[in-house]
This record gives structure tokens, C-alpha cells and sequence, in this order.
């Protein structure tokens, strides 16, 4: 490490004034691209706890400052600070494992905290920057992309206890969270599935939040979580079923959160007199005020399912069940519907089949309930599928029921 070590002291003293214009800019930058790819390559490879050890005992505490101030220097250079942030998104990577501390070790909180200053420096100072429309990606949007990935790595790296932050009032956790919500409503929310890599860091990243972190989501201002659930509803119909897959996991979870948050408060979910307790969730509240956002959400699905090619009937099915749980009511319109909206001799039949789907459906979301769920649905789309595509069906009577433009 002694090539490197030099040229992490060399870089120091280059970078070290505190005015730019005192040291040699382009030899400075020029030497922390190269440094911050070779360092990202040697990360990639030291696969095994003991060969990464030996990498982040070398790299933190003495050198993360400088890359640090590096990108705090030159922020609106994507040249400079694209290859620092892959490098940190590659060093909180938990790949094979080689992230496993011991436990007396408070490794992982500690890279936690270096990759959350990263994000908060670098997330905090772009969102002042100012790019044409058709450079947003290069100059803008992939930085973003990268912070967003090196959050769900460090988030979903298992190597992190993060009650601990709260606990004794460490704000890295709740910082970094905050750069989320920042720069994700700093992006128009057409960009999130114009550009795949944009779309893909930010869906993982949000399913990954909805899965362990759903109390941070529902305390999130209503314009927020609104955009959310909006990003969402679009991500369901995109033609990347990745994208897809991810927003139906994500959309899973926090119906699956707002249902047992009901249900604990009192309150019976798919009734017009549902009442949520007035010390809720503020996204309790939302929803409360805003019932078409999940009833356009099964509107999405369902119509997915029944009138398109489903290329993953098994995670659209997954967060259906919780939906048609939450809008007892609504649901039972789309059916009617549906049924009416089939040719007189077919209307029985189709009836019977909606019959069938709920047939043996609890009111809960046990997963043994779930699994007899998607079973229904099997049978449910490959019955009805069949009838959709006669010569006298009504092609999607489900479109007609809403149409919702999040403000």
C-alpha cells in the first residue's frame, strides 16, 4: 500500500489550503480520479473479511477527510466526484459477506457515518447547482443515482444496528435519510423512469426503506410521501419488471404497514367510517384524506392483471390482497363493473369467478392467508383471461373508474 499511501499524502498536501486557488487544481484532480479508481478496484476485489480489513483500517481515519474535502472542493465536477462516490458505494458494499464485524467492533457504525457525511456533503451542495435540462443526467442526476446506491447498500448491508443512532442521539442516520428526501423531490418525477439507472437505484433504494425503515416513511410530510406513492403508481406499469417487481415489494409493505396500523388503532379498514385516531402517522391522516390514492393503486394492479401481460403475477399479487382489504368497498364497484360491462350471457360466469378469488380470503395478511390469495389469483386470471379476449368483451372497463393526478 506504500504507492498509495503516498499518493494519499501527496494529495493531501494539494488539496490542503483553504483556498482553491492556492494549490494546482487540475494536478490535484487528476490525481484524486486516478487514486479514487484504483482504490475502487482494489475494494471490488477483497471479497474476504481479512483482505478488507486490512483496506479499511488503512483508508479510515486517516484518508476518508480528504476525500471527503475533495468532494465538498469540487462538487459540480462529475469528473472528479463520480469516481469518490462509487468508491464509497463499493466500500459499504457487504458483498460475500466481508462485512461481518465482531461484535465488539464498531466498524460498522463507523462506515456508516463516513458514507453518510459523503452523501450529506455531496447531496446537500448539488442540490444548489444549477444544470441545462439536456446535461441533468451527466452533471446531476447520476451522482444522485450513485448516493441513492451507496444508501441502499449501507441500509440493507445487515453489518449496522441502526436503533443505535437514535439511541444515543447520532443524527448520520436521520441526515442521510433527510439527503434522500431532498434530492428525490429535487428531481422532476418524469426523470426517475426516463433514465433506467436513475429508476433502478432510487426503487431498490425506496423498497428497501418501505421494508425496514416504514416508521421514517410514514413521519415523512404529506407532499412527500405523496410523491412517493405517486412514483410508485407509475413505477407499477413500467415496462422494466424490475422496476415493477420492486415497486409491488415496496407497495406490499406499507399497505401491509397501514393495515396493522389500523387495525391496532381501532380502526376497520374498507369502511367509509373508518376513523384513524387523531395522535396517528401523518401518512395515516394522508390516506384518511386522500382514500382515491390507494384506491387508484388497486385500480393499477388489478387492471394489470386482468387486461395486460403480467410478467410477475406473483409480486402483483402480493400487495392486492391488502388493497382489496383497505377499500372493501371500492373493490366491490371495480367488480361490479366489470361484471356489468361483459355481455348478458357472460355476467354470471364472471361473477363467479370474482366469487372465487375471495373464496377462503381472511381479514388479515398472515402469510399463509397471502399464499392462498395468489392461488386464487392464478386460477382467477387464467379463467378470466380467456373470456377478456372474446370478440365481445368490453376491453378495459377498470380505466374508466379513475383517473388520479397527484398534486
Amino acid at each position: 500500500m506504500l504507492p498509495l499511501t503516498s499518493a494519499f499524502e501527496s494529495l493531501g498536501q494539494l488539496i490542503g489550503p483553504a483556498d482553491p486557488s492556492l494549490f494546482a487544481a487540475e494536478e490535484a484532480k487528476k490525481a484524486l480520479i486516478g487514486l479514487a479508481r484504483d482504490l475502487r478496484g482494489l475494494a471490488y476485489a477483497f471479497n474476504t473479511k481479512t483482505s478488507y480489513m486490512m483496506l479499511f483500517d488503512w483508508i479510515y481515519p486517516n484518508y476518508t477527510p480528504i476525500l471527503l474535502h475533495a468532494v465538498e472542493l469540487w462538487h459540480y465536477e462529475p469528473q472528479v466526484t463520480t469516481p469518490v462516490l462509487k468508491l464509497f458505494a463499493e466500500l459499504v458494499q457487504n458483498r460475500s459477506q466481508r462485512l461481518q464485524f465482531d461484535a465488539s467492533s464498531p466498524n460498522g457504525i463507523l462506515l456508516f457515518r463516513e458514507a453518510s457525511k459523503v452523501i450529506c456533503s455531496y447531496g446537500n451542495r448539488i442540490l444548489n447547482v444549477e444544470v441545462p435540462k439536456d446535461q441533468i443526467y451527466p452533471l446531476k442526476l447520476k451522482g444522485i443515482s450513485i448516493c441513492f446506491s451507496m444508501l441502499k447498500a449501507a441500509l440493507c448491508g445487515s453489518y449496522v444496528n441502526f436503533g443505535v443512532f437514535r439511541l444515543y442521539g447520532d443524527e448520520a442516520l436521520d441526515n442521510a435519510l433527510n439527503t434522500f428526501v431532498k434530492l428525490l423531490l429535487s428531481i422532476p418525477q418524469s426523470d426517475l423512469l426516463d433514465y433506467p439507472k436513475l429508476s433502478t437505484t432510487y426503487f431498490v433504494l425506496l423498497e428497501c426503506l418501505a421494508q425496514d425503515h416504514m416508521v421514517f416513511l410514514s413521519t415523512l410530510e404529506p407532499r412527500v410521501f405523496l410523491y412517493i406513492l405517486s412514483s410508485i403508481s407509475e413505477g407499477l406499469t413500467a415496462l422494466d419488471t424490475m422496476v415493477c417487481t420492486g415497486c409491488c415489494a415496496t407497495l406490499d409493505h406499507i399497505v401491509t404497514y397501514l393495515f396493522k396500523q389500523l387495525y391496532q388503532k381501532g380502526g376497520y379498514p374498507g369502511r367509509k367510517n373508518t376513523v384513524v385516531p387523531g395522535g396517528g402517522d401523518l401518512f395515516l391522516q394522508v390516506l384518511k384524506q386522500h382514500p382515491e390514492i390507494l384506491q387508484q393503486m388497486l385500480s393499477t394492479v388489478l387492471n394489470v392483471i386482468m387486461f395486460e401481460d403480467c410478467r410477475n403475477q406473483w409480486s402483483m399479487s402480493r400487495p392486492l390482497l391488502g388493497l382489496i382489504l383497505l377499500n372493501e368497498e371500492y373493490f366491490n364497484q371495480l367488480r361490479e363493473n366489470i361484471i356489468r360491462s361483459q355481455p348478458v350471457d357472460k355476467q354470471a360466469t364472471m361473477a363467479q369467478w370474482f366469487e372465487n378469488l375471495m373464496e377462503g380470503i381472511e381479514r388479515n395478511l398472515l402469510t399463509k392467508n397471502r399464499d392462498r390469495f395468489t392461488q386464487n389469483l392464478s386460477l382467477f386470471r387464467r379463467d378470466i383471461n380467456d373470456t377478456l379476449k372474446g370478440p365481445n368483451t368490453t376491453a378495459n372497463p377498470i380505466g374508466d373508474m379513475m383517473t388520479l393526478t397527484f398534486n
